[in-house]
């Protein structure tokens, strides 16, 4: 298919416009590492949660949860749901956003040496900023960029290396000369246009299948009516195939910090508030709203595509783009995928130059030098992270496998994230074994794969070799010296709760006396974000009446939660 000049027109004016703004901002990323990863930690807390949801919003986004809607229906997504529970959702906005903020760290990285001593530290410093801010980091670009290549061959049948070479170069430009504040007022502007794309391409679809009710009609005819009433169903019951995975997603899935680009967020707001807030608002809306324009795509590509396996839902994706939506419609979708796409490599880019230099470069290679050797220093690791990520994305075959295989990777590691800010015996070995853990976990999943099918049983085992490991190592190392777990409590104000020696050797350490407030206000706004999410799932494919009470009550827990988080 070929594009209309308008649609070619209104893509290159939006790419030009954020090149634009992004050279403007220029001037406030070249002072010091700071304000070139965290924006000098000025950003209010709406700047930093628009920019969290404009850069987890990928162009590999919708196509990834086309894929789980195709294999498990809609409560598939429950892979992506899950997060809303931990770090990246409720738990983190409420229980760890206030402690990162005050870390005044640059990466979670950085926090092993706050947190543990030694030798042992430094080490685990290292290994994380190579695996989770070079490596881990260049294979979630790489996902986005596969996508841009798949979306292009299924939906135009042309390749895009040569376009896609050019939006990344224009990104490098615009990235590296304004640093976090180019990325995050470019990600402010995309966060609108994307989320104006997703939500145009999925009315356009369902007109194109007669409305919601032909929505569930084309399921029916494809699939029967007991298979279709089982794929939209948001939460699997105990007979059904997949509840089991469902299980392993809402227990052991969510464990863990917020993701880098979340927690590189969260660093650059202004105080704790802000911190919480924008965390907020990003579980909210990411998890609460963003995935239904895509799941109802999905769905109607299911019914519109009965030739297309079902394991094939992302091309039906990609079809449904091209044949639905018609001129000038087309550009401002392509433009909003343009800007899925440039907000999340530009911000993975300088998410991962920020371990680069923070926790390899200058940590290790060279520690003395004067800020604009620095600054210089971090326009060249962004350049380099882009460079792996292209790397990765021609030797990458599938987007979800893509992001299952990350997940299981790091299966066990997110109990140790979150244990070790409640308990003074976790020590930097322990991480180690958890991570090593992990590891071997995720190579024994791979060769049980034939007798454990199942991909929640798989993570469930790598979790709890994991676990295993690292709690064993914790009971068997000698205890870690208080003395630097003082100065990480002063800095950081922790609950108390699991820091008994530590209060006790160091009474005049201030902690933090609010763990029943943050978990009932965790509880509290996982329920509101939950209900949001069903509401209009409910509202869309069930009960206009249940999705009209369930949205009441998300709103009654908004207002609550707003008021009683005031001081």
């Amino acid at each position: 298919m070929k594009l209309a000049p308008l649609d070619i027109s209104i893509v290159v004016g939006y790419v030009l416009l954020t090149l634009i703004a992004g050279l403007y901002l220029s001037r406030r990323a070249t002072k010091s590492v700071e304000d070139y990863f965290v924006g000098g930690r000025t950003l209010p807390w709406w700047l930093a949660g628009t920019s969290m949801i404009a850069s987890a919003f990928a162009i590999d986004t919708p196509l990834g949860i086309a894929g789980f809607v195709g294999k498990n229906g809609v409560q598939g997504v429950w892979f992506a749901w899950a997060y809303a529970i931990g770090g990246a959702g409720a738990f983190g906005a409420f229980v760890f956003a206030p402690l990162l903020r005050r870390s005044d760290i640059i990466t979670t990285a950085e926090l092993v040496e706050l947190r543990y001593s030694g030798r042992d530290a430094a080490i685990l410093r290292g290994f994380k900023g190579v695996y989770f801010g070079v490596i881990a980091i260049a294979i979630q670009m790489g996902w986005v960029i596969r996508s841009v290549l798949v979306l292009a061959q299924e939906a135009f049948g042309w390749d895009a290396t040569p376009t896609l070479a050019a939006i990344i170069a224009l990104t490098i430009i615009y990235t590296t000369a304004s640093g976090f504040w180019g990325v995050a007022v470019t990600d402010f502007a995309q966060f609108f246009i994307g989320g104006f794309g997703s939500l145009a391409l999925a009315i356009y679809a369902v007109r194109s299948a007669g409305g919601l009710g032909g929505v569930r009609a084309g399921l029916v005819k494809r699939l029967g009516a007991a298979e279709a009433e089982r794929r939209l169903r948001f939460v699997p019951r105990p007979d059904d195939g997949f509840f089991k995975t469902f299980l392993v997603f809402i227990t052991l899935k969510w464990w863990g910090n917020p993701p880098s680009s979340v927690n590189q967020r969260i660093m650059s707001t202004r105080d704790e508030r802000h911190a919480t807030f924008s965390q907020t608002l990003f579980a909210a809306v990411h998890f609460g709203i963003n995935y239904w324009p895509m799941i109802l795509v999905a769905l109607v590509a299911i019914g519109r595509y009965p030739q297309l396996p079902l394991a094939k839902a992302e091309q039906g994706y990609a079809l449904l783009l091209v044949n639905v939506l018609p001129t000038g419609m087309l550009g401002l979708m392509l433009a909003s995928l343009t800007a899925a796409f440039m907000s999340t490599v530009d911000t993975q880019a300088n998410t991962g130059a920020s371990f680069m230099i923070n926790d390899i470069y200058r940590r290790f290679i060279r520690r003395e030098a004067d800020s604009k050797h620095y600054v210089r220093a971090s326009q060249v690791a962004t350049v380099i992270m882009l460079a792996l990520s292209v790397v990765v994305a021609y030797n990458m075959s599938s987007v979800k496998a893509a992001w299952e295989y990350l997940a299981t990777l790091t299966a066990g590691y997110g109990f140790i994230a979150v244990a070790r800010w409640f308990w003074w015996r976790i020590s930097a070995r322990a991480e180690i074994a958890a991570l090593v853990g992990s590891g071997l976990g995720s190579i024994i999943a791979a060769a049980l794969k034939p007798q454990l099918p199942s991909y929640g049983a798989r993570f469930a085992l790598v979790a709890a070799i994991s676990t295993v490991m690292w709690v064993v190592v914790t009971l068997v190392s000698a205890p870690p010296p208080l003395e630097p777990l003082a100065r990480f409590c002063r800095k950081v104000r922790p609950y108390p709760l699991g820091w008994g020696p530590v209060r006790e050797r160091f009474p005049d350490i201030e902690w933090s006396a609010q763990l029943g407030r943050s978990v009932l206000m965790w509880i509290g706004g996982l329920a509101a974000i939950l209900a949001l999410n069903f509401g209009i799932g409910s509202a869309l494919l069930g009960s206009g009446v249940v999705g009209a009470t369930l949205l009441a009550l998300a709103a009654v827990g908004a207002l609550l939660l707003v008021r009683y988080f005031r001081p």
